[in-house]
Parts: C-alpha cells; structure tokens; sequence
C-alpha cells in the first residue's frame, strides 16, 4: 500500500516537472537570443554629425541643470526631425513622422511658447506633424476632484492610440509622486522602456541634474535608473549666451553633440560659429591669466628655474593646490611661454639672439 503511495507520488511529480518544463519551453523562445540570427539595427530618427541617434524603441534622457536650455535643446530635436534645416550638421532620418511633445513642468502660456519655438524652425508644411500637450493641470493619479486622467495614463494612451515616432516627455519626475522612491523610479521607467519598445518609438525624457556645480548626474533614483535603461544621454549646459549640447552616454555612437544660442525672438539657431569665437577668447584670457601668475616667480632674463621651486612660491603666493601649479606650468610649456632646459628646470624662453647675424 505504501509503495502503491509512494509510486504515485513520484509519478505525480515527474508529470508536473514535464509540465513545468513545456510551459517554460514555449515560454523561453520568445525571450531566448539565437546566434545565427541577425537581429536588425533600431531604426534612427536623426542625425547629428555623421552619427545616427534618437532610436526606435527607445528611451533617451536630456539632462541639465535648472534654466540650461534642456527644453529649447528638446525643441530643436523635434524640429530637426521635422526636417528643420537651422542646423546645417544635422539632418531627419524620417520622410514622414509624427511628434508629441508633452510639457509636465509649465503653464500654458509658457507650453504655447514651446510649440512656436519649433513652429519658427520647422518648414511649414510639417507643422502639423507636431502636438504639444500641457499636463501641468493633471494629476500623478486620477482621484475624486475632476482629474480624469493621470499623466502616465496621458502618455501612455497618446503613444498607444496616436502612434508617433518621437514622444518627449518633460520633465518625467513629474510623472510620480518622489524621485528618489527607488519602486516608484524603477516601475516608471521600466513602464516607460516598454511603452517604447512595444510600439517602436523613441522617448525622450527630461531630468533635472543635481545642484553641485560639478556633478552632472541627474536627480535621484530615477536619475540612476535612466542612466540604466536609456540608450542614450543628452546633456546642456549654457556658457554664457551660448548652450552646449553633449552627448556623454550611448550603447551604440556618441555624436559630437552642437551648439545652439537663442536670437532675438528666443528662437534657437546655430551657435557653432560663436563658440569658435567664445573658445578663442577664453583662450586667450587662460593664457594671460597665466602668465600673470607666473610672471611673479619666473625670472625675466631667463635663468632657469626649478619646477619644484615655482611650485613652492605660487602655493605661498595663491591659494593654489600643488596640482594647479603643475597645471600652469605645463600650460606655459604648451603655449611657448616657458621653455624646458632639463627635467627638473624650465626658463622664460626669450626670443633669439640677431644682433651678430651678418644681413645679406
């Protein structure tokens, strides 16, 4: 009787082992990655440079820091992808697409500003192919109070019934309730990656950056967790007039990203040519700065002069750490300024010497 039980027992299990493993066998082929297949390239919506960028099924984030032009660099995306020619370097990879822009952040009156901003950079006939939405009224979640959709659900349905190519979502913090709960950062970007690969779009996502002026990591958990799951990551940062466009993360090619400043009206235009000129000037402000400091240690009839020795003035002179001078130093080798007469010694290089030059 008990082996009968027991016999019955082990056959029971075999047969729910065999279950188990055929429902995972029909399961895993979905999800399973097949060596001899050549699974195609995501298609690209632009080009920047001669790389390709924004891809389909995709999240891409657009960091800066608060007021450093993270949503005029987002207008300028969706004008280029209208076929915008303002930016001679770029180009859309798309006959034909559709844009929704999604404002979470400002009022409509700022959001209207938003869709003539790319209005005024676009050809006319492809305006459109372009809707602006302002989500500013709407709630993290529909309640009791009137709000009849939630901003995730707004989202979700525009990509799921309006189809468009490229979705810009600004800012996504906007989306929950804390950016730095880690399951609320990791179920909305998760939802997000999917929602772009399911229905073969590119979104893109806006984050602010931290506060330190240094740290160009974007805020909170859901910060990290986009630097998990986007394919690629924009950051802007503004220099005076002019905004900085880099492209410091991509699974695929990192761009040489651009350079745009705002003209008279606000409107972004190519701002490569004035950088040239801003890097020129500061340049030439570097060097002379430089040589001021430097000019106070460096002996002008150009005795030679030991680098550990104008280290150990400059840190009595300046606030300077010890790197810094080393830093000026090897500046003012680089530029022509000082001279290297050993190893351990550099002097002020003079121009040479033509009195006992015999003229011809």
């Amino acid at each position: 009787m008990n082996d009968t039980l027991l016999e019955d027992s082990w056959q029971a299990q075999l047969l729910a082992e065999a279950k188990a493993k055929k429902e995972f066998s029909s399961i895993k082929e979905k999800y399973v990655i097949d060596g001899n297949v050549d699974y195609p390239e995501p298609e690209y919506l632009i080009r920047i440079g001669d790389v390709p960028t924004l891809p389909k099924g995709n999240l891409v984030a657009v960091s800066a820091k608060w007021k450093n032009g993270k949503t005029f660099f987002c207008d300028i995306l969706s004008a280029i992808f209208l076929g915008s020619d303002v930016f001679p370097n770029c180009e859309s990879l798309f006959k034909q697409g559709k844009v929704r822009f999604i404002d979470t952040e400002q009022a409509r009156n700022d959001s209207v500003r938003i869709l003539k901003t790319i209005w005024a950079i676009t050809p006319e006939d492809r305006h459109g192919d372009i809707e602006v939405s302002c989500l500013r009224d709407a709630d993290i979640d529909t309640d009791d109070s009137g709000n009849d959709v939630s901003r995730y659900d707004f989202v979700r349905r525009s990509i799921e019934i309006e189809r468009p190519d490229l979705v810009i979502v600004d800012g996504i913090a906007d989306l929950i309730y804390n950016y730095n709960d880690v399951i609320e950062s990791q179920i909305m970007v998760n939802q997000l990656a999917a929602l772009a690969n399911k229905h073969n779009c590119c979104i893109v996502v806006v984050m602010h950056q931290n506060k330190g002026n240094h740290d160009r990591m974007m805020k909170g958990h859901i910060g990290t967790m986009l630097y998990q799951k986007c394919s690629d990551v924009f950051q802007v940062e503004k220099h005076g007039e002019i905004f900085l466009v880099t492209h410091p993360v991509s699974r695929h090619r990192q761009s040489s990203g651009l350079v745009f400043k705002l003209d008279e009206n606000a409107i972004p235009k190519d701002g490569a040519a004035d950088r040239h000129r801003q890097m020129q000037i500061e340049k030439q402000q570097s060097e002379q700065q430089m040589r001021e400091i430097l000019a106070d240690v460096i002996p002008q009839d150009g005795t030679p002069i030991r680098r550990s020795d104008i280290v150990e003035q400059l840190t009595e002179k300046h606030p300077f750490q010890r790197t810094r001078c080393y830093e000026l130093i090897k500046q003012a080798l680089e530029t022509g300024w000082l001279e290297e007469v050993d190893r351990s010694k550099v002097r002020l290089k003079t121009a040479p010497d033509v009195s006992s030059v015999r003229p011809l």
